[in-house]
């Protein structure tokens, strides 16, 4: 499995943890593909460049962009779940060696998932435009690994 991935799935696991004291919320990797059912938390990633930098090497440097996508049933469900992963994105998110078990405990850690330009952008929803309104925020931030 790529590193790349390895960091997708340490940014879901961490999403899964970070909720499971909300009973009935639904954690998704990538875009909801299923009928929408709140409140639901979808973590998706953005496009990615290999920069070199070293003159010589190889080697190459990503600073990555995650989306945590909220769905919920009110504003102050909304609020408080992107307030939450907000705060939390303050803290370093540990990427594991996902090739040697799952789920993410007494594996190899790989490093941590630095994070970076933490912002979020709440979503308006035009109600003449869906059947059921919904509350959405939009948290967005950069990351890169740092290996030990």
């Amino acid at each position: 499995m790529y590193r790349e991935r390895k960091e997708d799935m340490a940014v879901y696991y961490w999403a899964e943890s970070l909720f499971t004291d909300v009973n009935g919320i639904t954690i998704a990797d990538g875009f909801p593909e299923t009928i929408l059912t709140l409140p639901t938390i979808a973590v998706d990633n953005d496009n990615l460049y290999f920069q070199r930098f070293e003159l010589g090497n190889r080697d190459t440097s990503t600073t990555r962009t995650w989306y945590i996508e909220v769905y919920a049933k009110n504003k102050t469900q909304r609020d408080e779940f992107a307030y939450r992963i907000a705060h939390s994105l303050k803290e370093s998110i540990p990427v594991y060696d996902y090739d040697l078990g799952f789920p993410p405990t007494d594996l190899p850690k790989l490093g941590n998932l630095v994070t970076d330009n933490i912002q979020i952008k709440f979503v308006r929803i035009r109600p003449e435009l869906t059947e059921k309104l919904y509350w959405r925020a939009e948290v967005m931030f950069t990351a890169t690994l740092d290996k030990p």
